[in-house]
């Protein structure tokens, strides 16, 4: 009895929904039209409100880089010092705001009518009450003695005298908090001024007191005593201080002075290029900026549209440029809108380090870290991206902030040696090559740049210092963000493939003892297409790696394949033909499922997949064509039954793929394997598989093809070339075909019984 097995047939005809069919084709371009639209409106929203002046950044002391000519006219601004000063002197000459309390008079009087009404025959009882409100012994018998009446109507006199010009708590502190020469008071809705001389507080009650006392008691101190003390009980402020209202008319004193003292006309010169920067350069270029920002609000809504859709549309060139070029020559990167994604925050991040650079170090613009997007690119998708993304991202970088000619030439450099030292990067040590190139360049590029802007040598100095912090810091970055990107965002650098080409990681070490003929198979097609890949210009490591396990998927059926089967014994001797078919075709879609358990990359996944594209498993086709038809047969055999699902190879490494996978297996088969045979093998296969339109969707060209097959011949050649027939050795077992053994070929060799 044939074994039994678990395999299910995919769904080939499956009918998708309208839902389903709308996102397959339209969800990437979704994607990527979001995507385009937020990164352009981050850049927008980074773009600065005046960038013609942005140009220009002036230190005291250092040189200007052009001539600045005031494009119209406008006011100077006077030095923030000398304003400030004169803001003060506005403020402090602002009288204090007073207002009236008429319950202070009102109590005071209130309380002198009453001593007045029970002085006479009070007696004792009088002179208790008058010590209870604060009054000595002696004033009190004062108060209570023969002049105690008269004392009454002096201190009602007094106090009605100063109440009606006021009464503050403190004289000198007031006095001592503004220059003016008196106060504002505010009664009855009005408000008008009161001198110092008007205003009295208790200290100088108590002086009015005395000497109204010794006037009127020459004789008599301890009555001038109880006079004073009378008053000092009696009487409170009846003036409270209007902080608000004082502030508020010191504020509007202080937006009153006049801001400018001076006048630049229009083309007259602030200062020209190489000028060395003073401390009025700089006040006539903050003045401009003023002016500038002062106009500018003034203008109709108008003229800002028209401003910010032309920046729009400027930067929107640019990355419709840039995607275009990506599409154009980097289709695998443009289809995985996580790549664009990650090429997005990259760009985002060196444009936010920008914008600080340019706001807040100004004259530093060279140390804006274009080489971490330069590096990352490099390493995860060639030199021909990083290029195209460094060149784009200076220019989007410099049309943000409006660097000009000094920025994009040393970024350029400092970029160009990123991605040179780039390459070669395999292993964490390697980056401390990357780390002195880069350090080096930014430091020349700084260099050169102050040396044409005549900048002094201690400035100089000091800014390679920053240069060479910024080329170190920038790799240092690249090394740790690195392992996180490529988790984040499905990409594959060569040092995550050199450890993957570990032959001892546990998933080979299975193959290899599972399945031994499919592991030293995946060897033989690993050397094939790495030289492939290597005569085209693609990822020689990536498609060897991707050889080493693009039939994983055959360990669990091992014996099901032809390279593996050691004995007589065909396993698909009593099957049907789409039985065998749904086996073989199973080890692509096994080893996919495998590759995703193992967290292997994208990129290998990828190579699994389509490393059989969409081919004709021709053997068990043709043996089901020459079967006897079931009397019950549902239909005729078709043609696309027998096909793997595909999808074709998307790649130059995965095309390589399966072209150095087809050619091993035939070249295997090969009798008499002569250097001209393999030739012509590999020739015919490669021929057959641009026929059959496998390599549509691969960027191969047909010189490609010549390359490609150049650089199969030698190693196949070396591989299986004749043996010397040494005497007594039996020459007809030297090889000995498979059909011979009556093993029924795998599809690995079905090219063999095609075309040869």
């Amino acid at each position: 009895m044939p074994d039994r097995l678990q395999i299910l047939e995919p769904k080939r005809k499956e009918r998708r929904s309208p839902s389903s069919r709308w996102a397959k084709r339209f969800g990437p371009k979704l994607r990527r039209a979001a995507l385009f639209a937020g990164f352009l409106a981050f850049a927008c929203f980074l773009v600065p409100r005046d960038p013609a002046f942005e140009v220009m950044t002036l230190r005291e002391g250092f040189p200007a880089k052009r001539d600045l000519i005031a494009p119209f006219q406008f006011y100077l601004l006077k030095d923030r010092a000398v304003l400030r000063h004169e803001q003060t002197l506005a403020a402090r000459g602002v009288a204090p705001v007073y207002s009236v309390d008429p319950a202070a008079a009102r109590g005071t009087t209130d309380l002198l009518d009453s001593l007045r009404a029970a002085e006479s025959g009070a007696g004792e009882r009088g002179g208790w009450r008058l010590q209870s409100l604060g009054l000595s012994a002696e004033g009190a018998r004062a108060l209570s003695g023969p002049d105690g009446k008269r004392i009454l109507v002096l201190a009602r006199g007094i106090a009605e005298t100063v109440y009606s010009n006021g009464v503050l708590p403190d004289l000198e502190s007031a006095k001592a908090s503004t220059d003016a020469n008196g106060i504002a008071l505010e009664r009855d809705g009005m408000r008008f001024e009161k001198p110092w001389s008007a205003l009295a507080d208790p200290t100088t009650l108590r002086d009015r007191a005395w000497e109204e006392g010794q006037r009127a008691f020459p004789s008599r101190p301890e009555a001038t005593q109880a006079l004073q003390e009378l008053l000092d009980v009696a009487m409170r402020p009846n003036l409270r201080f209007e902080a608000s209202t004082t502030e508020r008319l010191r504020a509007e004193a202080r937006d009153a002075v006049n801001p400018y003292d001076g006048l630049v006309r229009k083309d007259e010169k602030i200062i020209g290029s190489h000028e060395l920067a003073t401390a009025d350069d700089i006040r006539k270029l903050e003045s401009l900026r003023a002016w500038r920002s002062r106009m500018h609000a003034e203008n109709n809504w108008r003229e800002g549209i028209a401003t910010v859709l032309g920046r729009v549309v400027l930067l929107a060139f640019l990355v419709i440029g840039f995607l275009g070029y990506v599409k154009l020559h980097h289709p695998a990167v443009y289809r995985e809108t996580p790549h664009l994604f990650l090429l997005a925050i990259l760009t985002a991040l060196v444009m936010s380090v920008g914008w600080v650079v340019v706001n807040q170090l100004r004259g530093y613009e060279m140390l804006i870290p274009i080489t971490i997007l330069s590096l990352t690119a490099a390493l995860l998708w060639g030199n021909a991206l990083a290029f195209a993304a460094t060149f784009t991202a200076s220019l989007f970088t410099g049309v943000v902030f409006g660097l000009g000619l000094p920025f994009l030439t040393g970024s350029a450099l400092a970029g160009i040696a990123a991605i040179g030292s780039a390459t070669g990067v395999r292993r964490r040590r390697d980056f401390y090559r990357p780390m002195l190139v880069v350090a080096v360049a930014y430091m020349v590029a700084i260099g050169a740049m102050g040396l044409v802007d005549g900048a002094r040598w201690d400035v100089l100095l000091r800014r390679s210092l920053w240069g060479v912090v910024s080329g170190f810091g920038s790799v240092l970055v690249v090394t740790i963000l690195l392992p996180l990107l490529e988790s984040l965002f499905s990409a594959t650098t060569d040092i995550t493939l050199l450890e993957l080409a570990d032959l001892n990681r546990p998933i080979l070490r299975r193959l290899m003892l599972e399945a031994p003929g499919t592991y030293h198979h995946s060897l033989v097609v690993g050397s094939l297409a790495e030289a492939g890949a290597a005569a085209i210009g693609g990822n020689p490591l990536l498609a060897r790696v991707s050889a080493y396990y693009h039939d994983i998927g055959k360990i669990d059926k091992a014996e099901y394949y032809v390279e593996n089967q050691s004995s007589a014994r065909n396993r698909h001797e009593k099957l049907s033909p789409t039985m065998s078919c749904l086996i073989i075709e199973s080890h692509v879609r096994e080893g996919a499922e495998i590759a995703r358990k193992e967290k292997l990359p994208r990129a290998i996944v990828d190579g699994i997949q389509e490393h059989h594209g969409t081919t004709l498993m021709s053997f068990f086709y043709q043996k089901a064509l020459n079967a006897p038809k079931a009397p019950n047969a549902e239909r005729d055999i078709e043609e696309r039954d027998f096909r793997y699902p595909g999808p074709k190879p998307r790649s130059k490494e995965t095309a390589v793929l399966m072209l150095a996978d087809s050619v091993e297996a035939a070249a295997r088969s090969l009798t008499e394997p002569t250097p001209s045979r393999i030739r012509g093998v590999v020739t015919r296969i490669l021929d057959a598989r641009v026929k059959d339109g496998q390599l549509d969707e691969s960027p191969i060209t047909f010189e490609d093809l010549a390359n490609i097959r150049e650089s199969f011949i030698p190693i196949l050649t070396a591989l299986f070339h004749a043996r010397v027939h040494y005497p007594g050795s039996p020459a007809n077992e030297e090889r000995r075909r498979p059909a011979d053994l009556g093993v029924v070929h795998g599809e690995k060799s079905r090219l063999k019984i095609d075309h040869s």
